[in-house]
């Protein structure tokens, strides 16, 4: 994260009086003394009553840090655990060293040893307010700050009206109250971790709410009713009364209610439950500080009957949806790998980072489902044989290690609701039990709207997308699933218990998802119109087992993997097409045409990793194989060799490279036609090495010729279109025409930020080149942030060996070079060097260009012995210029 930091020249000039700094879990201790520090005339400045849903939490904190006169630093030992609490204190410790010394009060809230204090807080006198009563600690620290900065008047806290409606008892300095003497909450969940922001969520949602009603939504097993008891355990100072309601069956909620009514001295105890449950929600009306947790609720319709008003709080848990009109709605996630892992490794002694990680992952992070593992490794269960007996008893293990803090199993709560479901609606029952052979990712309803063949034993499935959505929202309200805009999605473990009990008519099942995703392919994978349907499709389609695929699915595989090239997902495409290759090379023949079109995609991928040698090696192979089995002028073979063509022209094998594509770019015109896109795909990867051969008007007239054609065959913004728009903008420039090169470059480069994004390697070639002619023009400072940030972004996306990285670093290594960073662009070059020669090889353009540039470097700082060891004798490729050969696509 950013630090944060008060600028040296910048006066702190302001009528904000406080800013108060402070840690997640000590938020009741933070509003107290906001309250304490208001009610005596200061200005304030506290996080979750003054910043609005939506406001950049880093540029409000650097604000508030620059405005505040003083800033108020409530240290605990969880103050100090990292994150934005230390940044803030750094930065003002650091102003004190600027001439502005006093800005910041220490208040202790727990007893602290100074010795494990921060080295900058260890010499700052503290205020400390533990272990003392309620008016002794307001009098400390109004008194301490008086002597340092008096009040600035009656100031009314901004938008506090607005934002924040605040009880008229103020707030209560923690740990002076005991427990509230109502209480019925169950006990607190000794390994209960994380959640802070969700803690911080429902307390600002509590607050800010007119009514105060706080709504925890989620699936089973995803901790909404430990949430809630942790709630109410660490915020219980600031209530007089809590209770907590088994919402599940309505019929019962009267009762609890009735018992709360004589608790609290409202009703006697030989009064009906109805009139007892009625005193006690007229006196919650008239009070304050009270706090109802309705658990588990299944419709809102249950509740709203109870819901008193007036100045309390309320909570529910519930699976369902539709409850905007009641409360806030909070959505209470599966859990985030790092809690994950920390919840399992601080319980399960001995168990390794790797196995905890793999553990989480098998499990969805799901919270109840980790909590039953951590009763089951604890009995001794190696991790491996957890993993093996998930895969194939789900059910039983699921049924294990049930934590006292939750009152069922995994297992036992799903099979509960699934025997719900059945009863209640078949239909939707067969639709989850489908779920559980797809991937763990949304299910559309609009596939169901589809017609798709179903064979004679096929579930009885939805018929059109009115259905389906229904059956979806039986589902979802059973908290089976989660539903939102994108489609019905179910947790892995759910579906690994609806595999076990559908294992009778497990091949049923697998043939209906074969039939329902084979109609599910978009016409078109090079469009990136279609990349989204795409991108629901996948997961669904890498679940099923398509190393025995039969025909459609191998066809839809083939068209997934193309796919994910296109679409810059190359680490996916790579290992897909690896195993698929390999699978199919062993189940049908090497030579079989679905076996041959992975081969090429293999490659492909392969060649977008960086390793064209490798790449040109299998494309050899396959070229070979499709020309024997297939003949020279099949379109297949054709895709081969111009997939070679690329390989070996990024090799700089130049020669080699413009005979292949001639030969191809012919083939091509006279099987397919002048306008086809395969066509103009070879035919602009010609002009591209007729460029690179410096044959500029026959690269000039076939890249003009060709952008015209893609252009109107497929429009402007088609990937297409723009890989040939990219070339012609190269081949401008190279001919002097600078004004038409930049002019298209910088057209093609927002075109493909707009289409592809700007992560995708082909809008980074468009990057690095358009940051090129800036160079070359003399906007020196545009191509520096245009080259700095391409550099950044291929090292994220590509890797820090991929040939185009290599490109950047050079470029990067040469603006320092120029800036009079000599060491930093020495270093940088060296390693460039290094990586080229391995990557490239000795002999390749570009490792003598990076050469070059290196001795260079080394001239300049006077190594004169180095530079002529490293000095290449080959004259090719030396260019001072950071431009990179353009990239040729497919």
């Amino acid at each position: 994260m950013n630090s944060e930091s008060v600028p040296d020249n910048e006066a702190v000039e302001s009528n904000l009086d406080f800013y108060i700094s402070y840690a997640g879990q000590d938020r009741l201790w933070a509003e107290w003394v906001g309250t304490t520090l208001m009610e005596a005339g200061y200005t304030i400045e506290l996080d979750v009553w003054s910043w609005l849903p939506g406001d950049n939490v880093i540029l409000a904190r650097e604000a508030a840090l620059r405005r505040a006169k003083r800033v108020v630093a409530l240290c605990s030992n969880r103050y100090f655990g990292g994150g934005f609490t230390e940044q803030e204190w750094t930065a003002v410790m650091a102003a004190a060293g600027r001439g502005q010394g006093g800005r910041l009060i220490p208040v202790w809230i727990e007893d602290l040893q100074v010795g494990q204090l921060p080295d900058l807080l260890q010499s700052v006198q503290p205020i400390k307010l533990f272990q003392i009563a309620e008016p002794e600690a307001k009098d400390r620290i109004l008194n301490a700050l008086a002597g340092k900065v008096g009040p600035s008047g009656n100031s009314d806290f901004p938008g506090s009206a607005a934002r924040y409606q605040r009880s008229q008892t103020g707030a209560r300095l923690p740990g002076t109250h005991p427990r509230p003497a109502v209480w019925r909450v169950p006990l607190r969940n000794p390994d209960f971790t994380g959640r802070d922001d969700l803690l911080v969520s429902v307390r600002e949602a509590l607050l800010r709410g007119s009514p105060g009603v706080a709504i925890l939504q989620g699936p089973g097993g995803v901790g909404k009713t430990q949430l809630s008891i942790e709630y109410a355990q660490r915020f219980a100072a600031d209530y007089d009364t809590v209770w907590t309601i088994a919402a599940e069956q309505p019929d019962l909620i009267t009762a609890q209610l009735a018992e709360l009514g004589v608790d609290i001295g409202a009703a006697n105890a030989v009064a009906d439950a109805q009139t007892a449950a009625s005193a006690a929600l007229s006196a919650l009306r008239d009070r304050q500080r009270w706090l109802l947790i309705f658990d588990n609720v299944e419709d809102p319709d249950h509740l709203l009957p109870f819901l008193p008003a007036g100045q309390g709080h309320t909570i529910a848990t519930t699976r369902l949806g539709h409850w905007q009109e009641i409360g806030h709605v909070t959505a209470v996630e599966e859990f985030s790998r790092s809690e994950s892992k920390a919840m399992l490794t601080s319980k399960v002694t001995g168990l390794q980072d790797a196995d905890a990680d793999a553990v989480a992952a098998a499990l969805g992070d799901l919270p109840l489902a980790l909590a039953q593992a951590v009763g089951v490794l604890q009995a001794g269960l190696p991790a491996t044989e957890f993993l093996r007996l998930l895969d194939g008893q789900a059910t039983k293990l699921l049924s294990q290690g049930k934590p006292r803090s939750y009152p069922a199993s995994l297992g036992a709560s799903t099979i509960l609701a699934l025997e719900k479901l059945s009863a209640s609606h078949p239909a939707a029952a067969e639709l989850l039990h489908l779920c559980g052979y797809l991937a763990p990712e949304p299910v559309p309803a609009v596939w169901f709207g589809r017609p798709f063949t179903r064979s004679e034993n096929a579930p009885p499935l939805p018929t059109d997308i009115f259905e389906a959505t229904h059956a979806f929202n039986q589902i979802r309200d059973l908290g089976l699933a989660r539903l939102d805009q994108n489609g019905l999605r179910v947790h892995r473990l759910t579906q690994a218990i609806l595999r076990d009990h559908t294992l009778q008519n497990q091949t049923a099942y697998l043939q209906a998802v074969i039939a329902l995703l084979s109609t599910q392919t978009p016409p078109d994978n090079t469009s990136p119109a279609t990349w989204p349907q795409w991108s629901q499709l996948v997961p669904h389609l890498l679940a099923t087992d398509l190393a025995a695929a039969e025909d459609r699915l191998r066809s839809m595989a083939c068209a997934a993997a193309h796919y994910l090239l296109l679409s810059g997902q190359t680490d996916a495409a790579l290992t897909l097409t690896t195993t698929l290759h390999s699978s199919w090379t062993r189940n049908l023949s090497p030579n079989a045409p679905d076996t041959l079109m992975m081969a090429q995609f293999l490659a492909h991928a392969i060649f977008d990793k960086g390793d064209y040698a490798l790449a040109a090696k299998h494309q050899r192979e396959t070229l070979a194989r499709r020309r024997e089995t297939l003949g020279y002028d099949h379109p297949d073979t054709l895709n081969s060799a111009n997939d070679l063509g690329v390989s070996i022209s990024a090799m700089a094998l130049m020669g080699e490279a413009t005979l292949l594509n001639q030969d191809t770019y012919e083939r091509r015109r006279r099987i397919l036609g002048d306008d086809h896109p395969d066509t103009l795909t070879t035919a602009s990867n010609l002009a591209s090495t007729y460029r690179e051969e410096g044959r500029r008007d026959e690269a000039l007239a076939l890249n003009q010729d060709t952008y015209g054609r893609l252009r109107r065959q497929l429009g402007e913004d088609h990937p297409h279109a723009l890989h040939s728009a990219n070339n012609l903008a190269s081949t401008y420039d190279d001919a002097g025409r600078r004004d038409e090169a930049l002019a298209l470059h910088e057209d093609t480069y927002e075109r493909r930020r707009r289409v592809l994004g700007d992560d995708h390697p082909d809008t980074l070639t468009s990057a690095n080149n358009l940051g090129g002619m800036y160079h070359d023009m003399g906007r020196r400072d545009e191509a520096k942030v245009l080259h700095e940030d391409t550099y950044e972004r291929r090292r994220r996306v590509l890797g820090d060996d991929h040939p185009d990285t290599l490109t950047s670093a050079n470029i990067r290594a040469m603006i320092l070079h120029n800036l009079k960073r000599r060491k930093e662009a020495l270093k940088l070059l060296e390693d460039t060097y290094r990586r080229r020669r391995r990557v490239l090889g000795d002999d390749h353009p570009d490792t003598i260009r990076s050469s070059h540039n290196l001795a260079t470097a080394y001239t300049a700082l006077g190594l004169h012995r180095l530079a002529r060891r490293v000095a290449s004798s080959k004259k090719t490729g030396e260019s001072k210029s950071p431009k990179q050969k353009k990239r040729k696509g497919r």
